[in-house]
């Protein structure tokens, strides 16, 4: 029979010398795709109070969920069954895959990538909390991730040149896939970028990189740590992106999203740009099937998605060299992050406005500072508290940072006009904020008086630009251990849910 169509096919090309052989109509790639893992190598869990209508809420398990060792063990599951179709698989990262756990306090990121390069992903870029690092950290970093590291907006400020690849074309079937990478602008605030590298405008930016890559690729895929208000927004302006993967918003989407690039119904063909994005911390795997399809001209296009979160649960194996690996790096910080500082009363969570591990980090700092305010940046406070014991690595995670505290003085007008540009989190203060209209706003209880001085205190990535034009002194003492004292000192803690804080309409800004 292969014979017979060999002959065919020989014949055809003499018959018809001009007439190429037929090419596939149709190709097929899955993607699946990780963003803003934080450090996230092992399982862990959210608490059983959730806000109402929140993305935690719609999660089917909160419990001992995610792992890097079982992400593997899915992917090489899933791998395995497309290889038997025919259909090859992308392992993509979009960034921020550390700072936010002990693994990232201590190994500065070399954990999570080691843990990356077992766990077998193809590409990725880096995010803002990459950056949150020294200039040659990062540049270790890179060195030292064994996948293709996409930054088209990232350039090292001496050379002019990006400081991973820009860009690349991929091979599909018959399909030229091009594929690059951007991160957000927010990252030129970090240390890294600060020391040497420029961060150009995301949308000025791909529209070079497409219009390079249309003239090489069939279809174009961005891997975006931009957000998800960005990423609506390049594939609005920039024409040419047919799939953004997603990252830095935490944006849960778990049949993806789409942006029409015209107001043209085409017949099997997906007319515009599909947009993904899977949550935080690696608690689900993201899984993008697309269908490629050629038109009559030669021209291929996207005619069919679909997007979907796997949710990585206690009852799936664990990879067992991924495993191994990330316990040669836990083992040696174990006994010191696993010690218990204290208890929790009950579960550290949100009700709407009412954040209690914000609370928790504002009232110990202002507590032991004996000062009127306390003013906390919405981001700043990276992870809800379970309840019983808590440890060391447990307010880590909730405090990865390493910020310090700042003492300031300011008056009743200034207090006022921070309340109403960003939103923050408090200590001694209750507001409430409509459409980023202060409408009231005590302090002790009592009305907040214009001309009054009143003390307080705050972190020093908020103090940075929330307290510009206000005198500041920074302590140097590391926030974390105002809130672990904190916890030994008072526990067991209790959250509290006290509507302190109240916005409605317009959010505030200030993230981190």
């Amino acid at each position: 029979m292969k014979l017979r169509l060999f002959v065919i096919a020989c014949l055809a090309a003499v018959v018809f010398p001009g007439m190429a052989l037929a090419q596939p109509a149709s190709a097929r790639l899955t993607i699946l795709h990780t963003n803003d893992t934080h450090g996230h190598l092992l399982p862990f869990s959210y608490p059983s109070i959730v806000p109402a209508g929140s993305d935690l809420e719609q999660l089917k398990e909160r419990r001992d969920i995610g792992g890097i060792a079982r992400r593997a063990a899915l992917v090489q599951r899933i791998r395995t069954e497309q290889k038997g179709r025919g259909i090859p698989v992308w392992f993509v990262d979009i960034g921020d895959f550390s700072d936010g756990t002990p693994f990232s306090t201590e190994y500065k990121g070399e954990a999570d990538v080691a843990a990356m390069n077992a766990a077998g992903y193809d590409f990725g870029t880096f995010g803002n909390h990459e950056f949150n690092n020294t200039l040659a950290q990062l540049q270790k970093l890179l060195r030292l991730t064994k996948h293709p590291v996409l930054l088209a907006n990232a350039v090292d400020r001496a050379t002019k040149t990006p400081i991973g690849e820009a860009w690349r074309i991929e091979r599909v079937g018959g399909v030229r896939v091009g594929v690059f990478g951007l991160v957000t602008r927010e990252s030129a605030t970090y240390p890294a970028a600060k020391e040497g590298v420029d961060i150009l405008d995301e949308v000025a930016t791909a529209r070079s990189v497409v219009e390079a890559l249309r003239t090489q690729a069939d279809i174009v895929i961005l891997l975006s740590h931009c957000g998800e208000s960005t990423d609506e927004k390049l594939a609005t302006e920039v024409p040419g992106i047919d799939v953004i993967i997603g990252g830095h918003s935490h944006s849960r989407m778990p049949i993806g999203q789409f942006v029409w690039r015209g107001d043209d119904l085409k017949q099997n063909d997906v007319n515009g740009t599909v947009i993904v994005q899977a949550f935080q911390w690696g608690g689900e795997l993201g899984r993008l099937d697309l269908l490629f399809e050629r038109e009559a001209g030669g021209a291929w296009r996207v005619s069919r998605y679909r997007a979907r979160l796997i949710p990585i649960t206690p009852d799936m194996p664990a990879e067992p060299m991924v495993a191994a690996l990330v316990d040669k790096y836990w083992k040696p910080i174990a006994s010191r992050f696993g010690e218990v500082m204290g208890r929790a009363a009950a579960d550290f969570s949100s009700r709407g406005d009412d954040a209690a591990p914000y609370h928790l980090v504002a009232d110990a700092v202002r507590e032991t500072y004996r000062v009127d305010v306390e003013f906390e940046n919405s981001g700043g406070v990276r992870a809800p508290l379970v309840a019983g014991d808590v440890t060391r690595g447990d307010l880590v995670t909730m405090d990865p940072f390493g910020n310090t505290v700042v003492l300031f003085k300011a008056t009743g007008a200034q207090i006022k006009d921070i309340l109403a540009r960003h939103a923050p989190h408090v200590s001694g203060v209750r507001y409430r904020l409509v459409d980023g209209k202060l409408e009231e706003a005590t302090i002790g209880g009592k009305a907040i008086e214009d001309t009054r001085t009143y003390t307080g205190a705050t972190n020093s990535y908020f103090a940075a630009y929330g307290l510009r034009g206000i005198a500041q002194e920074d302590t140097g003492r590391p926030r974390l251990d105002v809130v672990t004292a904190y916890v030994r000192e008072k526990s067991p803690v209790t959250p509290a849910y006290d509507g302190r804080r109240v916005i409605i309409g317009r959010r505030g800004q200030g993230g981190e």
